[in-house]
């Protein structure tokens, strides 16, 4: 029998064992929402603030810089509204599906 090869790592990869031990207490058991209002919330937002700013730490940027996002197409939709902000003389966004 063959052992698969996996080529889509633009769709998702493994998680890093570091990163799995830090993010289990909140698949299991803080799993509150981040912009709630009731306490386990408050303990899931202080947790990414906190990732936020270890993230801006380790590659020199001010932690306001850093954006989390639910995958590639929000991110390149959040990226593409702030180009379109910043230009604001201009009145379309044009993409293309490559």
């Amino acid at each position: 029998m063959h052992t698969p090869i996996y080529f889509d790592y633009n769709a998702t990869t493994p998680i890093d064992p570091r990163v799995l031990e830090g993010m289990l207490p909140y698949l299991q058991n803080h799993f509150g929402n981040p912009s709630s209002t009731y306490s386990i919330g408050y303990r899931a937002k202080e947790a990414i603030e906190i990732a936020r700013k270890d993230i801006a730490n380790l590659i020199s940027v001010e932690d306001g810089n850093i954006f989390f996002t639910s995958g590639g197409s929000e991110a390149n939709s959040t990226i593409l509204k702030g180009i379109a902000a910043k230009n604001s003389k201009k009145k379309h966004i044009i993409t293309s599906l490559i």
